[in-house]
């Protein structure tokens, strides 16, 4: 009789784990968490894009330290590459150090990273507020990647308490077999021998290996239409430079897309030396898969999510390809999901998407991460935004991350990530445009027309393919 009681009680564990696991489950978090150390070389240039660009890698943050540049114009370039992205919510610090000089090599110096941002004026973050930001408000294991000297690091581990526990890793581009003649190391030796001594789990991986990229390489790269790759391509088409087409610290970034391309020698216990395994073929690959950046799929019954015009009802076939191509894949899908719950072609249920995918890409977030407060409300026009808030980031009422107020009744909403909000509310403009276009088609056919709602559809479809989310939108912090 016990043993058949201790069985059911078994079998009840078991089944209890289970049920929460998959109710705690969430399917679609990248691999990896990182923050980011960079002196600002044309190589650190490609390896933020290339972390950027990848669907297995999140960047919680990105800090600029002197070597290649000095900190405060390393951080100039780091803001308006991330702003030329509209990920303008990715936090940036600064550790301006003088325990050694940048050398501020002037091709580096001079090749923008993203759109002009006035250095006069500007507000820098120290890299321990940042930093420290970042791990009270993040629970999932954090890789630090330096890409320069170990200075960040080594200052980290005495000004921010949290460092030890919440980071798992220090991945360093670093050459340990000749360390005396490694770029990296030679910044400053006292922060690597701090490092070496510590209890932290260190890696070094290599990245300077031969041979060069290649002009079918750069061909290839060329070819690829996303921004991260055009981007890519051209840090590697400046005249006169042989060190523009040279693999280093990018092979970094290459370790998170394929660690097989590396051999690992255990060196101890906490230290790692990756060897890169001189497979170029691979690598080209693995490059070319990061650059592409297409889209997780991140359906739960489809295996592929039909993007055939052929699938589509014939008003929608036209702005297929025109509006794929202006937003990306990711806005078409969640557009097309939304209008599918909520059983009708709406204007602002696509309003909704498009502002939860702009929140998405503010702060470079994926999907189940931002809490929202909308202020929608509960009766439409309005409301009907929260459908496609909810689609867009997955912070649907059953997640629990969603809250609607009724307080306002206004197309607007908070987001939360990682402690920080910003609110985003459509344009007076458009939504005045909304009220007018609607308001003509009700006084012309009256709400119970079946032409009214045909209308309201081909409203919804021109906002759809024309209303540009960075242009429709403000955001305040």
């Amino acid at each position: 009789m016990r043993v058949k009681i201790l069985r059911k009680i078994v079998v009840v564990l078991i089944l209890t784990i289970l049920l929460f696991e998959d109710t705690q489950a969430q399917p679609w978090k990248p691999d990896h968490y990182v923050v980011i150390d960079t002196d600002c070389g044309l190589d650190d240039f490609r390896a933020i894009n290339l972390l950027l660009a990848s669907p297995h890698v999140r960047v919680l943050a990105i800090i600029t330290s002197p070597g290649v540049l000095n900190a405060k114009d390393g951080y100039t370039k780091v803001a308006s590459l991330l702003n030329s992205y509209h990920h303008e919510g990715i936090p940036v610090g600064i550790n301006s150090t003088e325990t050694y000089k940048a050398k501020n090599c002037k091709p580096a110096l001079v090749f923008g990273w993203g759109g002009n941002i006035q250095a006069e004026g500007i507000e820098y973050c120290l890299y321990t507020d940042v930093i420290n930001q970042v791990l009270e408000n993040h629970n999932d294991k954090i890789t630090f990647i330096s890409l320069g000297s170990l200075n960040t690091v080594a200052r980290c581990l005495k000004n921010c308490p949290q460092f030890s526990q919440k980071v798992n890793e220090i991945l360093w581009a670093g050459n340990y077999k000749d360390l005396k003649n490694s770029f990296n190391y030679i910044l400053d030796i006292a922060s690597y021998d701090k490092i070496i001594n510590s209890e932290m789990n260190f890696s070094i991986l290599n990245g300077e290996i031969e041979p060069d990229y290649d002009g079918e390489f750069i061909q290839k790269i060329k070819n690829i239409n996303t921004q991260y790759a055009k981007q890519f391509h051209r840090s590697l088409k400046i005249p006169d430079n042989s060190y523009a087409l040279k693999l280093y610290d990018e092979m970094v970034s290459v370790f998170f897309e394929d660690e097989n391309l590396f051999t690992c020698d255990t060196i101890s216990y906490k230290l790692k030396n990756y060897r890169f395994r001189n497979d170029m073929n691979r690598l080209e690959k693995s490059l070319l898969a990061m650059l592409t950046n297409d889209i997780e799929n991140q359906n739960q019954v489809l295996s592929i999510f039909p993007l055939d015009t052929a699938d589509y009802m014939t008003d929608i076939q036209e702005i297929i390809s025109p509006t794929i191509k202006k937003y990306g894949k990711e806005e078409w899908i969640s557009c097309v999901l939304t209008s599918e719950l909520h059983r009708h072609l709406g204007v602002y249920s696509l309003i909704g998407t498009k502002m939860g995918i702009r929140a998405r890409e503010y702060f470079g977030a994926g999907v189940d991460e931002m809490g929202i407060v909308s202020y929608a409300g509960h009766v439409p026009p309005f409301s009907c935004l929260n459908d496609g808030l909810q689609v867009s980031t997955g912070a649907t009422v059953g997640h629990g991350l969603i809250t609607v107020k009724d307080s306002l009744k206004l197309p607007m909403a908070d987001f939360n990530y990682l402690g920080r909000k910003i609110t985003i509310s459509l344009k007076d403009e458009y939504r005045e445009k909304i009220a007018s276009e609607i308001k003509e088609l009700n006084f012309i056919y009256g709400l119970d027309s079946e032409i009214y709602w045909d209308l309201v559809r081909g409203l919804a479809i021109k906002y759809w393919r024309y209303w540009d989310r960075h242009e429709i939108f403000e955001i305040k912090k």
